[in-house]
């Protein structure tokens, strides 16, 4: 079992640039890529995403590609746009003749001045797209560790908390024949204070059997028993299983809004509160699972 949060990051080399492969996850009900590049990374965009989808099923993951040193020999000689450096030379002179300004116009005026030099760009072979791929898996990996490790720390939670609905199941289980016995003795107690015609025959065996169908809870106990069993079987399986952990979430809060509405005793009306809060922090824990 996976969790949906991780976080990794790679760095390597390819055609002159020095890159950085940064790579978070984060849950989300479906399966989002988003994929940022430097505009001289394009080309890679595509088979990236497509590479990340083959590696994650479910959740938000987000690829930042930065480039942290360049070649600048071999990727781009750098050129300079002479005419328009000599207008800029010649305009500085005319504005220090006018101004009356001191000084000398020097090579200096240039330094932060990126305009007047020329690039031309060479494009980014495609074979080194599995270069690129490559480097992101190393990323890929790292996030995977961390979505493993933290996977099986909401594993053991999400036991627990199952572990507490099948005990509070139980206790309301076996409250059932005391509840009962107490509304039978109830019942006898009250039909002595009653008068009855001769010909009208009430037995309080019929009350407490009418009484019985009504609040009977047992099929909902047994589906949640039921339940909480492919509940710890799911946990065992490989591949994403978040969406089924939802899944069984909803079961569990139908079932247990039937218990509460059938039986109007206090101690089960605790039971089934303290059952749908640990229902509310599976359904918490499983929005983060794969």
């Amino acid at each position: 079992m996976k969790s949906m949060t991780g976080y990794g990051i790679s760095t390597g080399v390819i055609e002159g640039f020095g890159l950085s492969c940064e790579l978070k996850t984060l849950n989300g009900k479906y399966l989002d890529v988003n994929v940022r590049l430097p505009k001289e990374l394009s080309l890679f965009e595509v088979p990236l995403v497509r590479a990340l989808k083959s590696r994650f099923s479910r959740g938000s993951v987000f690829l930042n590609v930065t480039i942290k040193n360049y070649e600048y020999k071999q990727r781009w000689p750098f050129t300079i746009d002479s005419k328009k450096a000599g207008l800029y030379i010649e305009l500085l002179k005319t504005m220090k003749k006018a101004l009356h300004l001191g000084g000398r116009v020097t090579i200096d005026v240039f330094t932060h001045s990126p305009e007047f030099f020329l690039k031309e760009d060479k494009p980014v072979n495609e074979s080194a797209v599995n270069d690129m791929i490559n480097i992101m898996e190393e990323a890929a990996q790292k996030a995977l560790v961390m979505r493993d490790t933290e996977g099986q720390e909401i594993k053991k939670e999400l036991i627990s908390q199952i572990e507490a609905i099948a005990a509070i199941v139980k206790d309301i289980e076996g409250r059932i024949p005391g509840i009962i016995e107490q509304y039978r003795l109830k019942v006898a107690d009250r039909l002595k204070d009653i008068r009855v015609s001769p010909d009208v025959t009430v037995s309080a065996d019929v009350i407490v059997g009418n009484y019985i169908d009504k609040v009977d809870i047992h099929e909902e106990i047994k589906r949640i028993q039921t339940h909480i069993k492919a509940f710890l079987q799911l946990l065992e399986t490989r591949g994403a299983i978040g969406k089924k952990l939802e899944f069984f979430t909803q079961e569990f809060i139908r079932e247990l809004n039937t218990i509460g509405s059938k039986s109007g005793e206090a101690n089960i009306t605790t039971g089934v509160i303290d059952a749908k809060n640990a229902v509310e922090r599976i359904k918490e824990l499983a929005q983060n699972v794969e």
